[in-house]
C-alpha cells in the first residue's frame, strides 16, 4: 500500500483526488456556511478542482491506462 502520493502511478493518483477532494470540498462549503463566510473561495477551489481533475483525466487516456 502507498501511502505517499508521490509514490502513486497516474490512475491511482485519479483516483485519490477524485474521492479526496470531494471530502475536502464538502467539508470546506460546511464550514463557510457555517460560519457565515463568503462563498467566493468555495467556488474558485471547486472550479480549480474540475480543472484538475479533467487535466489528471486526460493524462490518463493519452498513457493508455484504463480506468
Amino acid at each position: 500500500m502507498k501511502l505517499f502520493f508521490w509514490q502513486l502511478d497516474q490512475k491511482e493518483k485519479f483516483i485519490r483526488v477524485l474521492w479526496s477532494g470531494l471530502f475536502v470540498l464538502l467539508f470546506l462549503y460546511c464550514v463557510v456556511w457555517y460560519k457565515g463566510f463568503n462563498f467566493t473561495i468555495p467556488i474558485v477551489l471547486t472550479v480549480l478542482y474540475i480543472v484538475d481533475i479533467g487535466f489528471r483525466y486526460r493524462k490518463i487516456k493519452r498513457s493508455k491506462v484504463h480506468l
